[in-house]
């Protein structure tokens, strides 16, 4: 009995603790909120990140454990952010690799190599190099991430950024309306979670 009424005490707890998010704490609405690109009925989760973001490295392992548990009706995808020219060649590497469904493959060894190994793959010299020891065809790799398509992505990646009006990485957006503010990674999940809720239920 006693092992029972711990384990009901633990779920409310839990259960207090993640519908306890408040505005301008754990989440920010946008201002100016932005059309959902997920099938209906599916609640629309962004994060966007960027590879030379060393929160966003540490929290990728969550993330990975946390998007294989996502119900059916969430649709969870990544955007690399463009502040600037400068962050462009990186936008264009993970366009790539999502334009060549090679996201599965390279995107954490893509950010083991920037983060922990110092690699700067926007560099092309160092890229080539980089996919070959991958077992990917840079040459493929190189032709597509310079063709007109990718061009468009990254150009789409940019004004992404400014309409959802990113200011810091990592940041997820829920149903192109709610934002999340910094926490450490397993509040920020718990509050993307609620925010989950939150807009499937229409609060």
């Amino acid at each position: 009995m006693l092992k029972k009424w711990w384990a009901a005490l633990l779920l409310l707890v839990s259960a207090v603790a993640m519908a306890d998010i408040q505005p301008g704490r754990d989440y920010v609405e946008l201002r100016a909120p932005q059309p959902s690109g997920a099938p209906a009925g599916k609640v629309e989760v962004i994060e966007f990140f960027s590879y030379t973001c060393i929160h966003c490295y540490r929290l990728e392992p969550a993330v990975e454990s946390w998007a294989a548990k996502l119900p059916a009706h969430v649709s969870f995808r990544r955007e690399q952010i463009v502040w600037s020219k400068e962050m462009e060649p990186l936008a264009r590497l993970f366009a790539t690799q999502r334009q060549m469904g090679l996201l599965d493959k390279l995107h954490k060894p893509v950010f083991d190599a920037m983060m922990r190994d110092k690699q700067n793959l926007a560099d092309e010299k160092l890229l080539t190099p980089f996919l070959k020891a991958q077992g990917v065809d840079a040459n493929a790799f190189l032709q597509t991430s310079k063709s007109f398509g990718m061009a468009s992505q990254v150009s789409r990646a940019a004004k992404m950024t400014r309409d959802y009006q990113i200011e810091g990485t990592p940041t997820f957006v829920v149903a192109g309306r709610y934002a999340t503010m910094a926490a450490e990674p397993t509040r920020l999940l718990q509050v993307v979670d609620e925010l989950i809720a939150k807009a499937k239920n229409g609060r």
